[in-house]
């Protein structure tokens, strides 16, 4: 947070307004939570799911056991036939010896993954296809397991699959008809452990039993708690999807000299270069059209993204952050503008000198990114960050106020004291003001914290009125945003010996906050001449609607007198 101010001299009436930067640094946070990564792809054919469904029950149809007449046994090697793509594992252990060629049918299977959706260890699906058909006609049943996979969710493992049993009219006792379904929860997980690293997901199964719907799936050939296979998984994830937080950093953001040209700079980070395409020359329709790089005073309401007129945005210097291959062929078209382009490079950064000037203190400035070159509004690309002017001759320094997150320019020297014959007034330094970390209350995150001490003094022949007041703008972090009224303060004047009392306390986050304007410390005419100092608790009551965000705002003082 900054603040500047400038004396008023005798004889004149004078209003001397101070940026204030109110930097919200960090998130608001209602209380720390973790947050879940986004789900990354399962890349399809990139691993398999080893699994053999139940070794004794490949056994038992493999060597078809007790197999009854008339029907008998079916062939060696058509007894557990498999549905492409899967394979046998050639490298599993077979459950019977059979005299037929390799591959023994008795072995395990290889299902190749077809998919999935990794969030983390504790949150996945894997899928895959193919499967293996167990015929077995003189007991009247042929039971495929196919398109088997693995479900996590918080931790707990379950194995999925479509099952489907036939069976056929017979004599046996059995009720002919075809049972089980697709989907279906085939086995409970004693142990799931789950590896997520590397670009790959592998997970164990240990302690696989059939679930009920297992069981009732089979007709109860198999009884439900029955012990299956474990099954282990490995597959590949898709890369994660590039992260664009558009941000921007200052080489300062207070200070300047109004009476001079300052050279700012402006580091751009998290801009998506394809988020802008062109609609209009001078870019070819369709190619990128990155972002305006401007400083200006700005109306409060200036966004394009909310409809703004270009009138509520004043340009004073222009940098244009453009991609590849629009960055060369607008240079190499219109050569005039060559020197107002920067290049957006691949990784979202860019680089911008922009001319830092006024001929009025008393605005409100900042550095400022849109969609550029007629893209349609970009709500994620539209920053704000203040900057305030220092007038010749004030003295003043620069406070930060943080709560729970930003970084603020360290505090200036304060100004010295005004000449006999003038209004002057001061901030003590002191580097950033901590207003600690927005905790959530029943009705709104609340943050608090303390003003630096301001000096005022008046030398003034006659003794005449003068008021210090403060107004605040709204609050910004990149495209969110909560208003100026959710800022309040309680002034307090302490050594006073030029009669100064001090401005009503202002409740935060109720009627207009100090985003309508208060005073915080005034003399009435006829005043002793002399000094006061005044102290204000700053007061933060943002809404719980407001999203986690670094929030910059302006306060601005006003002197009068």
């Amino acid at each position: 947070m900054s603040i500047t101010h400038s004396p008023a001299r005798y004889g004149r009436l004078v209003s001397g307004a101070g940026a204030l930067a109110l930097g919200l640094g960090a998130a608001l946070v209602a209380a720390p939570s973790a947050h879940a990564a986004d789900p990354r792809d399962v890349v399809a054919d990139s691993g398999s799911v080893s699994w053999g469904f139940r070794e004794s029950f490949r056994r038992y149809v493999g060597l078809q056991t007790a197999a009854l007449p008339p029907v008998g046994a079916v062939p060696v090697g058509e007894r557990i036939t498999l549905v492409a793509p899967a394979e046998f594992d050639t490298d599993g252990t077979p459950a019977a010896t059979v005299d037929t060629t390799p591959p023994n049918e008795t072995l395990p299977y290889l299902l190749p993954v077809s998919g999935g959706s990794v969030t983390d260890a504790d949150a996945l699906s894997v899928t895959s296809s193919g499967g293996a058909v167990f015929h077995f006609p003189s007991h009247a049943f042929t039971v495929t397991v196919e398109n088997v996979g693995i479900e996590v969710s918080g931790g707990v493992g379950k194995v999925v699959g479509d099952l489907s049993v036939v069976i056929p009219e017979n004599d046996l006792g059995y009720e002919a008809g075809t049972y089980g379904g697709d989907n279906v929860v085939l086995g409970d997980v004693a142990t799931t452990t789950v590896d997520v690293s590397g670009g790959q997901v592998s997970v164990t199964a240990d302690g696989v039993t059939l679930t009920q719907a297992g069981a009732s799936a089979v007709q109860d050939f198999l009884q439900e708690g029955a012990e299956l296979d474990d099954l282990t998984v490995t597959a590949d994830l898709e890369a994660p999807a590039q992260a664009w937080n558009p941000a921007v950093t200052l080489s300062k953001s207070s200070g300047f000299d109004p009476a001079t040209t300052s050279t700012l700079t402006v580091e751009g980070s998290g801009f998506d270069p394809a988020a802008n395409t062109a609609t209009r020359p001078p870019i070819t329709t369709g190619q990128p059209t990155g972002v305006y790089v401007v400083f200006g005073k700005f109306g409060q309401d200036w966004r394009p993204s909310d409809g703004a007129a270009s009138t509520a945005r004043t340009v004073v210097s222009q940098r244009w952050a453009l991609p590849e291959p629009s960055y060369s062929q607008l240079k190499a078209s219109n050569p005039g503008v060559a020197d107002q382009l920067v290049l957006l490079k691949d990784d979202g950064t860019f680089t911008a000198d922009l001319q830092v000037k006024t001929d009025d203190a008393d605005g409100v400035y900042g550095v400022y990114t849109y969609a550029a070159g007629g893209a349609a509004a970009n709500a994620a690309q539209e920053l704000a960050v203040p900057v305030a002017f220092t007038p010749a001759g004030g003295g003043g320094g620069d406070v930060d106020v943080e709560v729970t997150v930003p970084e603020g320019d360290d505090g200036g020297e304060p100004g010295g004291p005004g000449e006999p014959g003038e209004l002057t007034w001061t901030i003590a330094s002191g580097g950033a003001i901590s207003l600690g970390t927005a905790t959530q209350g029943d009705a709104a995150f609340t943050a608090s914290g303390d003003l630096r001490q301001v000096t005022v003094t008046d030398t003034r022949t006659g003794s005449p009125a003068w008021s210090l007041t403060g107004t605040v703008t709204d609050f910004f972090a990149g495209s969110r945003s909560f208003s100026g009224s959710a800022l309040g303060w309680t002034p307090a004047v302490g050594t006073n010996t030029g009669g100064a009392v001090a401005g009503a306390a202002v409740a935060p986050g109720s009627g207009s906050g100090l985003k309508g304007g208060a005073t915080l410390v005034s003399a009435p005419e006829g005043h002793a001449a002399g000094s006061v100092s005044v102290d204000a608790g700053l007061d933060l009551a943002i809404p719980l609607s407001t999203p986690a965000g670094d929030y910059t705002g302006v306060l601005t003082l006003t002197a009068v007198g």
